[in-house]
C-alpha cells in the first residue's frame, strides 16, 4: 500500500475530526482499518481497533495472534500495541488511553465496531463522551481516489463478465441456486470474491421481493428472473442487477421493464457535480410515478459503494448531500408487483466533471428473453 495515499486519507479524516470537535476516532476491523492502514482482518471476540487522534499518529491495538500479520500489512500507523490472551487487553488499552488523554475526550465510534469492543472502551473510559463516527470516515471515503476507482471499476468488469455464466443456466428446469453458483464460480475464477455472499437470483414471484434470499426454486417458462450480485477486489466492491425472462415476455413484463429502464437513465442523466443526492432519486421516481407505479417502487434509488457495499452517499429523498466528482454510487430503480414479478436495473456510476460514467456494461433497452 502506498504510504502517501494512506497519509492523505489520514489527513482528510483528522481534518474532519477537528471540524466536528472529535478527539479520537475508533476504527473497527476491517473496513476503516483497511482504509487507513492497509491491514485487513475480520473482527472476532478479541479486541482489535485503530485509535486515531485528531492530531498525531494512530495506534493499532491487536491481540498477539494477529501481531505478525499487522506488522507485515499495516502501514501509516504510529505504533502497533500487542496484548496477550493471559493478560487481556485492559492494560494496553489503559496505557494508550492515558497517552492520548482520552479520559474526558469526545470519541467517535465506527458503526462497525462490535458492541463487545465498545463496552470495553466504556469500561476503561467511563467519563468519555461517545458519538457515531459516520461523518468522520465518510468525509474522507465518500470521494474515491484513482486507486480506489481502479479497483471498483475492475470489480465491476468482473461482475459484468460473470453475467454470461448466469445467463447460460437461466433455463426452465434449473434452479435459482444453480444460476447463483455459476455466477459466483465465474467471479472467483477471475481472482475476485463475492461482494455480499451468494448472488440474489429471484425467479417468478420471488423477483417481487427486493432482498430475496436465493433458494432451490426451479425456473419455469415465463418466469422473470432477477439477478443481483457484485464482485470484490482487494476489499473494493461492485454491485449490479439485471432482469431477464425465461422464454417470451408478456406485454406487461415488457412494459414494466421499459419503465424501469427509462427511470434508470433518467436518474443517470440527473447526475452531475453540484446537484443533491435526492434530486437523482426524484428523477428516477418521476418516471415511475408518471407511469402509475410509484407505490411499487419501495426503496431508494441508490447507495454509495467502495470498501462497503452500502455507504454514503445515499440516493434517497431527503438527502441534500451535494454530489461531487469522484463519488461512486449505484443507480437501481425497481418496480415490484407483489406475488407476481419484479424488475430492477442497477449499474454503479462515478460522478465526473460534467455528469457521470457507468462502471458497468449497459443494460439492454428491452428485457432479454432467454431460450
Amino acid at each position: 500500500m502506498n504510504t502517501d495515499i494512506l497519509h492523505r486519507r489520514l489527513t482528510m479524516m483528522q481534518e474532519a475530526m477537528l471540524r466536528e470537535g472529535v478527539d479520537c476516532f475508533v476504527a473497527a476491523p476491517s473496513v476503516n482499518m483497511q482504509y487507513l492502514t492497509g491491514f485487513v482482518e475480520p473482527a472476532h471476540e478479541r479486541f482489535m481497533a485503530l485509535l486515531v487522534p485528531a492530531e498525531g499518529e494512530p495506534v493499532l491495538i491487536v491481540p498477539a495472534l494477529s501481531a505478525e500479520s499487522a506488522r507485515q500489512e499495516a502501514f501509516g500507523v504510529g505504533e502497533i500495541r500487542v496484548w496477550e490472551d493471559h493478560e487481556g487487553v485492559d492494560p494496553v488499552l489503559r496505557e494508550v488511553a492515558q497517552e492520548m488523554d482520552l479520559a474526558a475526550a469526545i470519541i467517535a465510534i465506527d458503526e462497525e465496531l462490535p458492541a463487545l469492543f465498545l463496552l470495553k472502551l466504556q469500561q476503561i473510559l467511563p467519563t468519555a463522551l461517545y458519538r457515531p463516527g459516520t461523518e468522520i470516515w465518510a468525509a474522507a471515503r465518500i470521494r474515491k481516489d484513482e486507486d480506489e476507482l481502479w479497483h471498483i471499476t475492475q470489480a465491476s468488469r468482473y461482475a459484468d463478465n460473470a453475467f454470461a455464466a448466469g445467463l447460460a443456466l437461466c433455463a426452465a428446469g434449473n434452479t435459482e441456486r444453480e444460476v447463483a453458483c455459476a455466477i459466483q464460480a465465474e467471479i472467483e475464477a477471475q481472482g475476485a470474491e463475492m461482494a455480499f455472499g451468494l448472488p440474489i437470483v429471484a425467479a417468478g414471484k420471488h423477483s417481487a421481493q427486493p432482498h430475496y434470499r436465493t433458494t432451490n426454486t426451479v425456473l419455469h417458462p415465463g418466469d422473470v428472473v432477477l439477478m443481483d450480485y457484485g464482485a470484490r477486489l482487494n476489499g473494493y466492491n461492485s454491485d449490479m442487477t439485471r432482469t431477464v425472462c425465461i422464454g417470451e415476455a408478456t406485454p406487461e413484463i415488457q412494459k414494466i421493464y421499459r419503465i424501469v429502464y427509462d427511470a434508470h437513465y433518467a436518474a443517470r442523466a440527473a447526475v452531475k457535480p453540484g446537484v443533491t443526492a435526492e434530486s437523482v432519486d426524484a428523477a428516477a421516481r418521476a418516471v415511475i410515478e408518471k407511469a402509475g407505479y410509484d407505490k411499487f417502487f419501495v426503496h431508494r434509488t441508490g447507495h454509495g459503494i467502495g470498501l462497503s457495499v452500502h455507504e454514503p452517499p445515499y440516493i434517497v429523498q431527503g438527502n441534500k448531500q451535494i454530489l461531487e466528482e469522484g463519488m461512486c454510487f449505484s443507480v437501481e430503480p425497481g418496480i415490484y408487483l407483489p406475488g407476481r414479478f419484479g424488475v430492477r436495473i442497477e449499474n454503479v456510476v462515478v460522478v465526473t466533471a460534467d455528469g457521470c460514467r457507468s462502471l458497468n456494461a449497459e443494460p439492454p433497452p428491452h428485457i432479454r428473453e432467454i431460450g
